[in-house]
């Protein structure tokens, strides 16, 4: 945690930071957040300062309101507390969950990488003390229309001895404040330091708001400034041949054109409202052409037309990330849903190359999860879409209420609801099903990426045709009047692959198959046959049953506690499973423990005759 110079801010000093504020904080951004201290603070009321050290209830009456013994001041204290947009930085990932306690959007982990801070009203920092004039120099770099309120080292400005120094200096005596403080860090704080500190205040005002006159004066009367706008001007030049780099290119474009336009637009209604109504609105309204609408805030409206296209941008970047091939050749449909159902917390980052190789290794670094995960769901999947494809075994776990394990049939496998576009090609979601299969046996067969799957096969051939078509570990065959397509391994080892990862995973099987008797062994490798005869006592049993009956089905809901507690199919399926071994006297359980190995040791003289029955031997234990 010293690493990254963790000195929270406490409640006296974060007071006295929010009240260097002087415009609304719309969004607030701690690029520094930590744990959260300073947006705590504020929430929780500023709780031990004295009302009198909060200068913002100067000018409130305070009163009891209510019944309850509430004040006004306790209402006020929280002014800070309600901000509409919250959001932090913080390269410390071990802070993340307690800024997520306080439903604070976290925008990245170093604030150096940080790019953008555009759409930002409030900046509110206590930056780490070694290199606070950088933080600060850089969060004045990135924001656009913001105050920015910090505290740093006291030397940093005292002694400006260092570029970044002498420019915040400068920046300090053009556009804000200084004030210097001491024992900010001795008491109300959960670490200590005696260093004397400096509380800066920066407001950064778009110069085009600044010198509205200038710009007024300098319109020409009449139509000649209007020009057609020309295609070479908005050309962009040579894009970097990288994915990432291209795209965070693009994105900067946009943003800085998206910022011009919003302020031309502002502009634009804010000189078109000062020319008053047309004929047919003033008739409609009945006015006369002496009337204005009240004139709005031009900053305002740019700043809220900009924020509009700003977050419309973040989204359609973060997009071509999720839907890139980055993503679509590693994950399965279903991992990839799963991802972009979590796209609303994704586009709240901001969108930086760093944030973007962030977001990409911590895919990489899941993926043996999520491969388990895509695993498993395809295995679940052709389980699901034809009782034809299952193969019914005892179980390996002892202590699981029904011991029935399932695998997939060796020899072949069915799929239904394969459908053809009107090309004669499958479509879209049939064929992401097949990479899903590609993905996950090559993942299995330890080749996930550049061999002949599924998908590549089908595309070079013609599925109405209905003959077997090859690829590297199946071929199938596709049925047009029934939609089905058949799954042919080209060995039962193909599919072993799968039926052995789940099957250990679920406990089914033993992790080596020499820990489970040939019994056990017996009944799973010949489950195609036997589950015939399981089937048949079950269904004998099962005859006054009514509706969808699916053993299959039901131990799939049981696994993921979809059952409410209903287990009769499992009864019938276990018993069913437990009679057909009875029949075939098939017994399984854990392979007997060999016989340990003696070594003799012989006492005595050791004799060469035939009564050496008389030596004594005792049996020592092999190691």
């Amino acid at each position: 945690m010293s690493s990254y110079q963790y000195y929270p801010t406490g409640a006296h000093t974060a007071a006295r930071m929010y009240a260097k504020f002087k415009r609304p904080v719309n969004h607030l951004c701690d690029p520094s957040a930590g744990k959260g201290h300073l947006i705590r603070h504020a929430r929780e009321g500023f709780i031990g300062v004295p009302d009198a050290d909060l200068p913002w209830l100067a000018d409130i009456e305070d009163r009891p309101i209510g019944r309850n013994g509430a004040r006004v001041f306790d209402y006020a204290r929280k002014r800070f507390g309600d901000v509409r947009q919250v959001s932090a930085i913080e390269i410390d990932a071990r802070h993340h969950d307690s800024l997520k306690e306080l439903d604070i959007q976290i925008l990245g982990y170093d604030f150096m990488d940080v790019q953008s801070l555009a759409t930002v009203t409030s900046v509110l920092m206590n930056p780490p003390f070694a290199r606070g004039e950088a933080h600060v120099l850089h969060a004045w770099d990135v924001v656009y229309d913001a105050e920015i309120v910090a505290i740093i080292n006291a030397e940093s400005i005292r002694n400006p001895r260092t570029q970044e120094r002498q420019r915040l200096v400068e920046l300090i005596a053009a556009h804000g404040t200084v004030e210097f403080l001491r024992d900010q860090f001795i008491d109300d704080v959960e670490r200590k330091t005696e260093v004397e500190v400096a509380l800066i205040y920066l407001e950064k005002t778009p110069a085009r708001y600044m010198d509205l006159d200038r710009l007024l004066g300098g319109l020409t009367k009449g139509d000649a400034l209007r020009g057609e706008i020309e295609v070479e001007v908005c050309t962009a030049l040579s894009l970097p041949s990288n994915f990432i780099q291209d795209t965070s290119y693009r994105f900067r474009q946009a943003v800085a054109a998206a910022r011009a336009a919003s302020e031309a637009v502002a502009l634009a209604d804010h000189f078109a409202e000062g020319m008053g109504l047309t004929l047919d609105e003033m008739q409609a309204k009945g006015v006369g052409s002496d009337f204005r609408a009240e004139a709005g805030n031009v900053r305002a409206a740019a700043n809220e037309d900009f924020k509009v296209r700003y977050d419309n941008l973040k989204k359609r970047a973060w997009g071509q990330i999720l839907r890139s091939s980055l993503l679509n050749d590693r994950l399965s449909n279903q991992a990839r849903r799963k991802v972009e159902a979590s796209a609303e917390s994704i586009y709240a980052m901001e969108f930086s190359v760093a944030n973007i190789h962030g977001f990409l290794a911590g895919v990489i670094q899941s993926l043996p999860s999520i491969y388990e995960e895509m695993i498993v769901d395809l295995f679940d999947a052709i389980i699901e879409r034809s009782s034809d494809n299952v193969v019914f075994y005892r179980s390996w776990k002892s202590n699981q209420k029904h011991r029935i394990g399932m695998r997939i049939r060796k020899s072949r496998f069915i799929m239904p609801r394969f459908q053809l576009s009107f090309g004669g090609s499958l479509d879209y979601e049939s064929e992401r099903f097949l990479a899903d299969v590609d993905k996950v046996w090559g993942y299995l067969m330890g080749e996930p990426h550049g061999y002949e799957g599924l998908v590549a096969a089908m595309k070079k051939s013609d599925l109405r045709s209905s003959e077997r078509i090859a690829s590297r570990y199946f071929d199938v065959r596709y049925y047009k009047g029934v939609q089905t397509l058949h799954f042919y391994p080209k060995s039962s080892e193909v599919v072993e692959k799968i039926n052995k990862f789940v099957g250990k995973l679920r406990q089914w099987i033993p992790g080596n198959m020499d820990e489970a008797n040939s019994d056990f062994q017996k009944q799973y490798e010949g489950g195609e046959a036997l589950t015939k005869e399981y089937m048949v006592v079950y269904e004998t049993s099962a005859r006054n049953s009514y509706g969808y009956d699916r053993p299959a089905i039901a131990l799939l809901r049981s696994l993921k506690g979809l059952d409410d507690g209903e287990t009769l199919q499992l009864d019938r399926m276990s018993s069913a499973v437990e009679a057909v071994h009875n029949q075939h006297g098939l017994h399984c359980g854990p392979a007997l423990a060999k016989a340990p190995t003696a070594k003799l040791i012989c006492m005595g003289e050791q004799r060469t005759s035939e009564n050496s029955s008389a030596q004594v031997q005792l049996p020592l234990l092999a190691a």
